[in-house]
């Protein structure tokens, strides 16, 4: 049963994300002005992947208990689990010994809302320093973690319900990571990276079992080969490379499992990349079948899905343009992005940008004809 809303401005717009041809990023996208009486917003594709379908805007699709969203500032990361269930990393402004950083959701697609609280994870003291980046990683006995990278230079990898105390768990603070933005493990790795994003753009490898630093560092700021403007976030594909979000230089990069950049065969002294004209792009999340999806910042959400015909494997596959309406609502600095693990739902984080507009956390569903 479709949840129904009032019809508000939100419910008077309808959001087109373009198909475009491969290669290259749409040059527009179109907002398309109707009236829906009967459902909420969507997105209008044709129905093959997951840039292309029909996405039904779901404000209420998700949401932490009451008590805890009024002192929420930015909602950070979004991360999905094995068993289907959703992780959201938060930043409070206003914090008491009851604030946490971290909320776990159980996924149910055929009620509504289809993402229902289940339970914090940690404690208080996992609050201060601002957590940014949230990712789930594994461990060297293929088990989940949630690894959590602070703006503080903490970092945090514990089990899924949060505990510090198993093994290759630990919460530890590193000088040299500056002010952190993200991290990430592929299984092809010995150890686990993680990127000071927001100051020098160098990379720094922990060991797996106590977050140690192994003195391997990777990268610097810049927009040549090995560097990048804003690390913001960093993906694993389905080769089990790392890709990561240059936000400022507009573009994804490629490194190996080593953490060392991967050299374009095309493109002589240049690092193996994929352009993202148009998009503040601050992560990439990939499924098992090798489409992605790209929050930025400039409210936009990117798709992505695998090519032949690139060098990198991956091309851009749409675009989904917030409306006017919706950003000066404050759905517009979109943080994070993850699919459900059956691509029916995008769970979407919000950075707060205005003090005076509440950070958002939403759904987009995908319509049964999308």
């Amino acid at each position: 049963n479709e949840q129904r809303y009032a019809v508000t401005e939100a419910d008077l717009l309808e959001l087109r994300s373009l198909r475009q041809p491969s290669h290259t990023m749409p040059t527009k996208t179109l907002l398309i002005f109707i009236l829906l009486w009967a459902s909420p917003l969507v997105a209008q594709e044709s129905p093959r992947s997951i840039g292309d379908g029909k996405w039904q805007f779901l404000p209420n699709g998700i949401a932490l208990p009451e008590a805890h969203q009024k002192d929420v500032q930015d909602y950070h990361g979004v991360a999905v689990d094995g068993q289907g269930r959703v992780y959201v990393a938060y930043y409070s402004s206003k914090q008491n010994p009851e604030t946490r950083t971290l909320a776990r959701f159980n996924y149910t697609p055929n009620e509504n809302p289809p993402f229902k609280f289940d339970r914090f994870l940690g404690d208080a003291s996992w609050v201060p320093g601002r957590v940014h980046g949230l990712n789930i990683i594994k461990n060297n006995d293929g088990e989940e973690r949630l690894l959590l990278v602070y703006n503080s230079q903490k970092v945090i990898l514990c089990d899924l319900d949060g505990n510090i105390d198993k093994a290759e768990s630990w919460s530890v603070k590193h000088r040299q990571l500056g002010k952190a933005s993200d991290g990430n493990r592929s299984p092809l790795s010995k150890h686990l990276g993680v990127y000071d994003g927001y100051k020098s753009n160098v990379l720094h490898e922990l060991h797996m079992q106590d977050g140690s630093t192994t003195g391997y560092k990777h990268g610097g700021r810049g927009n040549g080969f090995d560097k990048t403007s804003t690390a913001h976030g960093i993906g694993v594909d389905v080769e089990g490379r790392y890709v990561v979000a240059d936000r400022g230089n507009k573009r994804l990069v490629w490194q190996d499992p080593n953490f060392k950049p991967i050299k374009s065969t095309k493109h002589p002294g240049k690092q193996l990349q994929l352009p993202t004209p148009g998009l503040e792009v601050c992560n990439v999340q990939f499924l098992p079948d090798g489409s992605a999806v790209l929050p930025a910042l400039n409210a936009k959400i990117g798709f992505l899905k695998k090519s032949l015909k690139s060098e990198c494997g991956y091309e851009m596959d749409g675009v989904i343009t917030m409306p006017s309406e919706l950003i000066k609502k404050g759905y517009d600095g979109i943080h994070d992005v993850n699919l459900s693990n059956d691509k029916k739902y995008l769970v979407v984080a919000v950075w707060q940008r205005k003090r005076s507009i509440p950070p958002r956390l939403f759904v987009l569903k995908r319509a049964p004809d999308g």
